[in-house]
């Protein structure tokens, strides 16, 4: 059972990676699935996506005690009906993870690769490349990536543009730390902390607490 990593907040919010080594029958025991998601993995083709959809379930149970099913709302955010608890949800290559807390709750995570000066431009503002070294660029993208994720998803709306209403404040990138970013509206401003930890395999970002307009 390879639970890669677990963290229990002091704000209530509880986090966990799963590394997916095992088969997807394996994956489907472990995660004790109703009918109707039986039905919905048969839907996947890859068996990636079965893993990894899978895996989030796991992870689920194992935190919970119980496997309550989860839904999706339109624009794609999950949630649970019978459970009075919120959750996120990330996946990257072999690895799956939830965010599980009492109150609105988000993590990304995302392997660091070149491919990402290509696109860095689409979600980097000209104020974040000051902060931002030439020599360790791709991470630095990568995390600010991750970070606007994480902040996408936690406010669950379909008008955010990443450069100009999520902007992250100036910071020095260690092994594990916080990021601190400014969420921008005409109806909404607050500052949002997140926790970041740069693992082997991938870098993972989540929500810790945010101040002024409520999310």
């Amino acid at each position: 059972m390879p639970l890669y990593l677990q963290k229990d907040l002091e704000n209530g919010n509880r986090i966990a990676v799963w590394q997916t080594t095992e088969s997807v029958e394996e994956l489907s025991l472990m995660a004790g699935l109703c009918e109707e998601d039986e039905t919905k993995l048969l839907s996947f083709r890859l068996e990636s996506r079965k893993k990894e959809w899978l895996a989030v379930r796991v992870l689920v149970k194992k935190l919970l005690g119980e496997s309550p099913r989860i839904h999706y709302k339109n624009t794609g955010a999950p949630y649970f009906k019978d459970v009075d608890m919120e959750i996120g949800i990330s996946h990257t290559r072999g690895y799956a993870g939830i965010a599980l807390a009492p109150f609105r709750t988000s993590l990304d995570m995302e392997k660091a690769t070149p491919r990402i000066e290509r696109v860095y431009q689409r979600f980097v503002s000209e104020q974040e490349m000051r902060f931002i070294p030439h020599e360790g660029r791709i991470e630095y993208y990568n995390l600010i990536w991750c970070a606007k994720e994480t902040l996408f998803k936690l406010l669950d709306r379909r008008d955010v543009v990443f450069k100009d209403n999520l902007k992250i404040v100036p910071l020095t990138i260690s092994d594990k730390g916080q990021i601190t970013a400014e969420v921008v509206f005409p109806d909404l401003k607050c500052e949002v902390t997140m926790g970041y930890e740069v693992l082997p395999d991938f870098t993972l970002v989540y929500y810790i607490k945010h101040t002024g307009d409520d999310i």
